[in-house]
């Protein structure tokens, strides 16, 4: 775990240690839910330059803590892959990914109109190379930094959210088609995760139809030769059931 993870990982004990000491006659709920998408996207690796693209189906798993104002949301990937069109001598080259996030939020308005966050993130990804065998894998943490706002309609709101994960940091094992252990490549970058939602409350289940994107991208610390290059968007549905007090 690196120094970043670390930090990242106090200050968001230190906010969800905030929420019992500020929040005593606060609501208390805890949403529990899942998110569908339809995403279209492409990769590009290193030391291979052709994009593998696709459109691939997705879901992620949500549960989110309210105390009052603060939220602790935790959302996760389970792996998803996509693969190119054509074959190369070993095969069709391919990508996969999973990944986790976990967020400490906090309503800055007592309209819950505007607010923040701070967390961390764990990707794993892995490559096929079908034109030379290579294989790759990578497993890459992150601060994560939240701002997001509310914009209240006559039923349910639009919600529009930005997290940036501005220092991943990973090491990228590389093996040849003959399962020989390669040059290992530090890596780091940014990411950018973007999404729009307009949600609708019936009884405990709080309903979301958007859309959301990606941009991801790494380099080489030693040389700058890019790693990793990720960039996707689509359309999601999710449904969250509230457990305890409604927020």
């Amino acid at each position: 775990m690196t120094r970043y993870v670390r930090a990242t990982c106090l200050a968001a004990v230190a906010l969800v240690s905030a929420t019992t000491t500020f929040a005593r006659a606060a609501d208390l709920s805890t949403d529990v839910g899942l998110t569908a998408a339809i995403v279209a996207g492409s990769h590009v690796g290193s030391e291979n330059p052709v994009p593998v693209s696709g459109v691939v189906p997705g879901a992620l798993l949500q549960i989110v803590q309210h105390v009052g104002r603060f939220a602790l949301a935790f959302e996760g990937v389970p792996q998803v892959a996509a693969s190119t069109g054509t074959a190369g001598p070993f095969g069709r080259s391919s990508a996969s990914l999973s990944l986790v996030n976990a967020t400490a939020n906090v309503d800055l308005d007592p309209a819950r109109r505007y607010r923040v966050g701070l967390g961390f993130q764990l990707v794993n990804l892995s490559n096929v190379n079908g034109t030379n065998g290579d294989r790759n894998s990578v497993r890459i943490a992150s601060p994560i930094y939240a701002v997001g706002t509310s914009l209240p309609l006559a039923r349910g709101a639009i919600d529009f959210d930005v997290d940036v994960d501005p220092n991943l940091r990973g090491i990228l094992h590389i093996f040849t088609k003959n399962n020989v252990a390669s040059l290992d490549k530090p890596e780091a970058g940014a990411e950018v995760d973007y999404r729009a939602a307009y949600h609708w409350t019936r009884g405990n289940v709080t309903y979301r139809a958007g859309v959301r994107g990606l941009t991801y991208h790494t380099r080489n610390t030693s040389n700058g030769e890019l790693v990793d290059r990720n960039v996707g968007a689509g359309v999601t549905f999710d449904a969250r059931f509230a457990l305890g007090a409604r927020r």
